[in-house]
């Protein structure tokens, strides 16, 4: 979708309104354009050949490596350096792999967020692992592409075994985040930082703000949609409780009372240190209506003995009351 047209699409919605998936422009052509990115993305490395797979791609590109953001400059440094999941020159002569599946996630008009797996073989069929990755597609100036990308490889033996400290932990610091925030509480959001080193965020990052939703959907002149931060000292944070529920107060029909973690949120793959989580949230107002339910994909780890979050894939809103016929 060009400028343009979001723009008029914008015009055309309720006073404080914003997009939800009950548009077409929120999936039609994200999911369609990330689908087929993807797909052709495993399809170069099943052929061995990076050259494609960088046309496929948006640089600066970020690919978590087990627990570490590794960014990739440009195609040159691809071939020159590829991060270790797409290191198919390591691969041993008549390895292949096999395709298993994509499901979409999240997805407005920019951008869409995918995970898929395959399995990995030994030249003589042997199944070695299976590799669940979760990608983001974008639209920067009207070209789609790959912008980020997280894996886990998982030995065939160890296939459906379950984390029970990486299921807690990723569910603890999405509840206490939504609980904090909710009841003003300082310390227990201070809670959910402190992971030290690098880490990758998403953009637009929708979270409420309905201002300008236009300008932060555009696609002409983006180049990057990631911004990689490098944590070395975590220091306490100031909270403006008052600021947040001015903001957020008004939003939509309006009455903001708290916020809850989605009732559907799930862990779509993990490892002992590592995990993917379908994740989000739903505001309501003080008797239980809703206001509005945001979506979101994130990738969590343990470095030492933190976890935390890594890679904010940009929440999005899936559905606003106010688009609703109003009695």
């Amino acid at each position: 979708m060009k400028d343009a047209e979001l723009t008029k699409a914008v015009k055309k919605l309720k006073p404080k309104a914003i997009f939800d998936h009950r548009f077409p422009l929120m999936y039609e052509e994200s999911v369609s354009m990330s689908v087929t990115m993807l797909l052709k993305f495993f399809a170069a490395l099943q052929n061995r050949d990076l050259k494609a797979a960088a046309k496929l791609m948006h640089f600066p590109y970020a690919s978590v490596e087990e627990t570490d953001v590794v960014v990739v400059n440009s195609a040159e440094d691809l071939l020159k350096n590829p991060p270790k999941s797409m290191d198919v020159k390591s691969l041993a002569k008549g390895s292949f792999e096999l395709f298993m599946g994509i499901e979409s996630h999240t997805s407005d008009p920019v951008r869409a967020g995918l995970t898929m797996s395959y399995s990995c073989h030994a030249p003589n069929g042997t199944k070695l692992k299976v590799c669940d990755g979760l990608y983001i597609v974008t639209n920067n100036s009207g070209r789609w592409g790959l912008q980020l990308g997280s894996t886990i490889f998982t030995p065939t033996q160890w296939l459906g075994v379950k984390y029970q400290e990486a299921e807690y932990m990723a569910a603890k610091h999405e509840h206490d985040w939504m609980e904090g925030w909710s009841y003003s509480d300082t310390q227990l959001l201070d809670s959910t930082r402190g992971l030290l080193g690098k880490s990758v965020t998403l953009y637009p990052n929708i979270t409420g703000n309905v201002k300008a939703i236009d300008h932060l959907y555009r696609n002409e002149g983006i180049v990057s949609r990631i911004r990689v931060n490098n944590t070395e000292k975590v220091e306490p944070r100031t909270y403006d409780f008052d600021e947040f529920r001015g903001r957020v107060g008004p939003h939509g029909v309006g009455g903001y009372a708290f916020s809850l973690t989605r009732n559907d949120s799930r862990i779509i793959h993990q490892s002992s240190n590592k995990v993917h989580l379908n994740t989000g949230y739903t505001r309501f107002q003080a008797d239980g209506t809703i206001i509005s339910t945001t979506w979101g994909l994130s990738v969590r780890v343990r470095r030492g003995l933190k976890w935390g979050g890594i890679a904010g894939i940009g929440n999005t809103i899936h559905y606003d009351a106010t688009n609703n016929e109003q009695k």
